[in-house]
């Protein structure tokens, strides 16, 4: 639910119906009316979530082995709701995976169809340019490399991974997202970039458990057809820079006085309910603010 003044914003990622069927892979495939509308705004989301992975380096076929897992454990509890077999033809059916996939990903967990508890090894597939530089540091290789040579080299690194990937698209790969740097037909890595500063992960691990939560409360207000779970927004356009910059103050300031008294009650319930045998529930508020320029704005 929004409340607001003039209207939406409009999105920088914008698909009608139309867009959605060009980009469906099977044609053959018939969605409903909901399912594209659902499509059509999951795409917006995905946005900007598109742009996030891109700068950190990751591309469409990383991603996509990447969720693979996310789609059968999904099909596998909407198969458990609804009481009906989980099978390979079912799975394969609801999430969209081939058979092949879903017998592999069977024998992978046992001979059986059950939720995959996801780790880091099968979430997350490693990309050709973060093979290269973990050969790198694996071989106890110079932290400087001549950029071509057949021993010894960037050029002669990447060919022992792949022999697809031309050396200098993987060079400005590595070089976009600082890893690396190119001086002097030498190519310099970055040992401080190698491994994420703590910090970094921390405020990723922040935003993605926002995140979810938030995306959790809106769709169980969506598909459970009940208003559950608060999930509200404020916006305004047509602003100038100093009414932004006023309203941006305004929320820090009321954000502080809220969040102080709500986390104070917070901790009083956390001490009353510890111990307790039905103490199983976690809680999650939040806010957040975000301004940009109208592009719609003539």
């Amino acid at each position: 639910m929004e409340m607001g003044y003039k209207g939406t914003m409009e999105s920088k990622f914008n698909l009608n119906e139309s867009d959605v069927d060009a980009y469906l892979v099977d044609k053959n495939k018939v969605l409903s009316s909901e399912s594209k509308s659902t499509l059509e705004y999951t795409l917006k989301v995905m946005g900007e979530l598109t742009h996030w992975l891109v700068k950190s380096g990751i591309g469409y076929s990383e991603f996509s082995n990447a969720i693979r897992p996310l789609f059968y454990n999904e099909a596998v509890k909407e198969l458990e709701h609804l009481g009906q077999k989980t099978t390979d033809s079912s799975i394969s059916l609801l999430s969209g995976l081939n058979r092949r996939d879903v017998s592999q990903i069977k024998q992978e967990n046992g001979g059986k169809h059950t939720i995959i508890p996801l780790t880091y090894r099968n979430t997350m597939p490693i990309s050709v340019p973060a093979r290269v530089v973990a050969l790198w540091v694996h071989q106890d290789l110079p932290y400087i490399l001549p950029l071509t040579g057949n021993e010894n080299s960037f050029e002669g690194l990447v060919k022992q991974i792949s022999r697809d990937k031309h050396p200098r698209s993987i060079l400005l790969e590595l070089q976009r997202i600082g890893l690396v740097t190119e001086a002097g037909g030498k190519v310099i890595l970055h040992q401080e970039s190698f491994t994420p500063a703590p910090e970094a992960h921390q405020a990723k691990q922040i935003l993605a458990e926002n995140l979810s939560d938030h995306i959790a409360a809106g769709v169980h207000n969506l598909t459970e057809n009940q208003n559950y779970f608060l999930e509200q927004a404020i916006f305004a356009n047509e602003l100038t820079e100093e009414s932004i910059n006023y309203l941006k103050e305004r929320v820090v300031e009321l954000w502080g006085k809220f969040s102080k008294s709500l986390l104070a009650e917070a901790i009083e319930l956390c001490q009353k309910d510890e111990g307790q045998i039905d103490a199983n529930r976690r809680f999650r508020v939040g806010i957040f603010e975000y301004d940009t320029i109208d592009i719609n704005k003539n």
